[in-house]
C-alpha cells in the first residue's frame, strides 16, 4: 500500500512537486523491499536501483532507511487514531463480545495495511531503539486509549496500565501474522475471534 506523507527533507527543505514524487517513489520502493526481505539486509543502493536513481538522491530526502520506516509509522499512527475515533470513549465495551470484535477488527484492518512497516517498527522498538520506541508509542497510543477508556472506571491505576499494556502487546503482535493463511491451524478469522474473546474477558473482569 503506498504511504502518503508530505514532510521536509533531512536539511529541512520543502521538496518541489517533482521532488515529492521522487520521494514517494523511494518510500514505496523501501516498503516493497521490506515486504520481501529482512530489514537489515536492505541497502540504500537496493532502494535507489528499484527507483532508477542514485543513493545520493535517496539521501536528499531521507537520512537513512530507518527514516523511511519512521515516517511511514507516522502515517500508521494517524490512520490508527482515525480508525479508533469511535472507540475512544470506551462505549464499545458495553456491547460485550461483538463490541470487542469490532475493536479488534478496527485495529488489525488498519495495521494489516502496513505490515512491512509494522514488523520493523515492533521488532526494532522491542530492541529499545529510542526513535522506534517513541514511534511505537505514538502508533499504539490510540489503541491504549480505547482500552483504557473501557477499563479505567473500576480498575486500579497500576493494574489497569498492566492490563492495557498486555492487550496492546497482544494486538500488535497479532498484526504481524495477519497475512498468514493459517497459524497453528487457525484461520485469520479464528485468530481475531480469539483476540476479541481475550479483550472482552479482560474488560469484563474490570467491571465484575
Amino acid at each position: 500500500m503506498p504511504t502518503r506523507v508530505v514532510t521536509r527533507t533531512p536539511d529541512r527543505r520543502v521538496p518541489s512537486q517533482r521532488g515529492l514524487q521522487t520521494r514517494q517513489k523511494l518510500m514505496d520502493a523501501t516498503i516493497q523491499l521490506l515486504a520481501t526481505q529482512p530489514y537489515r539486509d536492505i541497502k540504500v543502493m537496493d532502494i535507489a536501483q528499484a527507483v532508477g536513481t542514485s543513493p545520493a538522491t535517496f539521501y536528499q530526502y531521507f537520512p537513512d532507511i530507518e527514516g523511511v520506516v519512521l515516517e511511514a509509522s507516522g502515517l500508521l499512527a494517524k490512520e490508527t487514531k482515525a480508525a479508533l475515533k469511535d472507540f475512544k470513549d470506551g462505549s464499545w465495551s458495553s456491547d460485550g463480545l461483538p463490541g470487542a470484535a469490532r475493536m479488534v477488527d478496527a485495529v488489525l484492518d488498519g495495521w494489516s495495511a502496513h505490515l512491512p512497516v509494522v514488523r520493523v517498527l515492533t521488532a526494532v522498538a522491542a530492541e529499545g531503539e529510542p526513535r522506534f520506541v517513541k514511534a511505537y508509542a505514538a502508533a499504539t497510543r490510540p489503541i491504549a486509549r480505547a482500552l483504557t477508556a473501557a477499563t479505567q472506571t473500576t480498575t486500579p491505576d497500576d493494574a489497569g496500565k498492566e492490563l492495557v499494556h498486555a492487550l496492546v502487546s497482544g494486538l500488535t503482535a497479532a498484526a504481524g501474522h495477519e497475512n498468514a493463511g493459517s497459524v497453528q491451524g487457525l484461520t485469520k478469522h479464528q485468530r481475531r475471534q480469539g483476540l476479541a474473546r481475550l479483550v472482552h474477558a479482560a474488560v469484563a473482569s474490570t467491571t465484575a
